[in-house]
C-alpha cells in the first residue's frame, strides 16, 4: 500500500485531503465566532432590554457601544424633526415584508433616529407608505439603543434607506448627530396620533442562540473525512487489483547480499 501511495496520483489526492481538513478547521472556527456573537447579542438582550432605563448621555459616556451594552434602555426627552420620514427597506415583521420608520429626533444632546416601528409596503418598490405622524411638541421616549448598520451602497429613491446606517442617512439629514448609534422605540408620552395608518411596534428580539454551535461541531467532526476517504479509497484499489484475473505480480526488491553473507555461504 505504501508503493501506491507513494505514486503521484495518490501523493496529489492525499494533499487535496489534508487541504479539505483545513478548509473543514477554519469553517468551523469562523461558525464558533459566529456563536460567540450571538451568545453576547442573547446575554446583552436578556440584561439590557427590561433594566431601568438611563439617560442618553449616560449611555454614551462611555464611547461607543460595545457589543455588551447593545439594546441598553435610553430614556430620553425632547421633539420630533419637522422633516419627513427615512423608510429602510425590505424590513420583515411576521413573514412580511416592509420598511422600518426612522425619524428624526431632537434632544438637548443633538439630534437621533428614532426608529419608530414598521409598515407594509406599498404598491411599488418606489413609493413609501403612508404613516401616522410623531407627536408633536415636547415628548418624553423610552426605548432602546443600538449602533448603526453597516451601508450597503445602493442607489435608492429619496427618502429611502437599505440599511440603518447612520451615514447614509446623515446624507439625507445633516441635522443628525455624529454618534454611530439610533433609538429603537419603545414608548413614548403622549402616544402619536392615529390617522388610519398606525407603525407597528417593532417586537422583543428573538433570543435564540442558532446553529452556529453545531455547525462548528459538524465541521471539525469532519476535518479527518478526506484522509480517511482517501485511506478507504487505495484500499478497494488494492483490493480490486488482487482480484483482477491476469495480473502480474509485483516482483521483489533483490535481497541485497552482504559480505559476512557471502563469506558465510
Amino acid at each position: 500500500m505504501l508503493r501506491l501511495w507513494l505514486t503521484r496520483r495518490w501523493i496529489v489526492g492525499t494533499l487535496l485531503a489534508i487541504g479539505f481538513g483545513v478548509a473543514c478547521f477554519y469553517l468551523g472556527r469562523w461558525q464558533w465566532s459566529r456563536h460567540i456573537e450571538q451568545r453576547t447579542k442573547v446575554a446583552a438582550i436578556e440584561q439590557n432590554y427590561n433594566a431601568a432605563p438611563v439617560s442618553l448621555a449616560t449611555a454614551l459616556a462611555g464611547g461607543p457601544l460595545t457589543p455588551e451594552r447593545q439594546w441598553i434602555r435610553v430614556r430620553v426627552s425632547g421633539s420630533y424633526a419637522a422633516e419627513p420620514d427615512l423608510f429602510v427597506r425590505n424590513r420583515a415583521l411576521d413573514s412580511t415584508l416592509g420598511f422600518e420608520v426612522l425619524t428624526p429626533f431632537r434632544t438637548d444632546q443633538g439630534s437621533i433616529l428614532v426608529d419608530r416601528g414598521w409598515a407594509p409596503n406599498a404598491r411599488s418598490a418606489a413609493t413609501v407608505p403612508a404613516v401616522d405622524a410623531p407627536p408633536p411638541g415636547p415628548v418624553e421616549v423610552t426605548g432602546w439603543l443600538r449602533t448603526g448598520e453597516p451601508s450597503l451602497g445602493r442607489d435608492l429613491p429619496a427618502g429611502q434607506l437599505a440599511s440603518i446606517s447612520i451615514a447614509d442617512a446623515r446624507a439625507q439629514r445633516p441635522t443628525l448627530g455624529a454618534d454611530n448609534v439610533y433609538l429603537v422605540l419603545g414608548t413614548q408620552d403622549p402616544p402619536a396620533p392615529r390617522s388610519g395608518s398606525p407603525v407597528r411596534p417593532l417586537p422583543r428580539p428573538q433570543e435564540d442562540l442558532g446553529p452556529h454551535q453545531a455547525y462548528a461541531f459538524q465541521w471539525w467532526l469532519t476535518m479527518p473525512g478526506g484522509l480517511a476517504f482517501a485511506f478507504w479509497a487505495m484500499r478497494r484499489e488494492l483490493t480490486q487489483a488482487d482480484r483482477t484475473p491476469g495480473r502480474q505480480p509485483v516482483p521483489a526488491r533483490p535481497r541485497r547480499v552482504r559480505i559476512w553473507d557471502e563469506e558465510d555461504a
